[in-house]
């Protein structure tokens, strides 16, 4: 018996169930990531972005390939990077910092343009403050990318964005051309001293967004509190790093422990949130 297939439409859509088709136009690998282009139709709701993600189906649409490799099941989480209108449909640029994942990197070999089914936008983003004007983005090379949606909206409005980027060596010439030409970078060397290095920026700025890995966590705790004498709500996001494997809280992967002693599923009430309502480090 030939195996079960499904219908996957050839063109954007939206369905009934709530999920989507995107039709895949880029894919590459980059100092920040993996970026994938895609079309959406444009009633898709496209705001707030940063630190929103959708959840893809990367593998073929048939039976047998769901049974063949349950890893392959799994669908992926990619974060919104951009987005921008174009007639009836917009163009979405989506990350993820898992280079070596095999779902995307299969989803990066596609003949292009393809057909790509996808939940979204999922989850809680970055939010910016009315009346914020100065943004210091703390982040890694391969996660920056989630929040150049957020650094944009802060530039539109006038604003000044300060990047600070733990990385070691020169910054990679794909690197420097994705991020904003207004934006002043500041590379800091990881290890124990770098949150010593963030004071200033931390002092001057009135919002700041970060994207670390979670073991950077306790250290970016530590340099708020210094530089800031105490850690007051409002003033830190953070996009946790947290494995996003269902959407809707039922497989708990991604459980972040809270400042209270309890615990919240980061799919649905995260992935961002306040610096002060997740555990301070041990």
């Amino acid at each position: 018996m030939a195996p079960a297939s499904f219908t996957v439409p050839d063109r954007a859509a939206l369905h009934a169930d709530g999920t989507a088709t995107a039709l895949l136009t880029s894919a590459q690998a980059t100092t920040s990531g993996l970026l994938f282009s895609l079309t959406l139709p444009a009633s898709l709701p496209a705001s707030p972005l940063a630190g929103r993600y959708f959840l893809v189906r990367c593998c073929e649409a048939t039976a047998w390939a769901l049974a063949h490799d349950w890893t392959f099941s799994l669908r992926r989480p990619l974060y919104v990077a951009g987005w921008r209108p174009a007639g009836d449909d917009a163009r979405w640029l989506l990350a993820s910092p898992a280079l070596d994942d095999p779902g995307l990197g299969w989803l990066a070999s596609r003949p292009l343009p393809t057909a790509v089914h996808l939940v979204g936008p999922l989850g809680n983003g970055f939010t910016l403050p009315p009346r914020s004007r100065h943004l210091a983005v703390v982040a890694v090379p391969e996660r920056v990318a989630l929040l150049l949606p957020l650094m944009h909206a802060l530039l539109d409005r006038g604003g000044r964005v300060a990047i600070s980027l733990l990385a070691q060596g020169p910054l990679a010439p794909d690197l420097r051309d994705l991020l904003p030409l207004a934006a002043e970078i500041q590379q800091i060397s990881p290890g124990p001293s770098w949150p010593a290095q963030l004071r200033e920026t931390l002092v001057w700025a009135d919002s700041v967004a970060a994207a670390l890995p979670a073991s950077e966590t306790p250290q970016l705790q530590r340099a708020v509190a210094a530089a800031r004498l105490q850690i007051e709500p409002g003033l830190v996001q953070l996009l946790a790093d947290v494995p996003l494997a269902c959407g809707y809280g039922v497989c708990q992967c991604c459980l972040t422990p809270l400042a209270n002693g309890r615990w919240s599923r980061a799919c649905i009430h995260g992935p961002v949130f306040d610096l002060t309502s997740l555990a301070p480090p041990a």
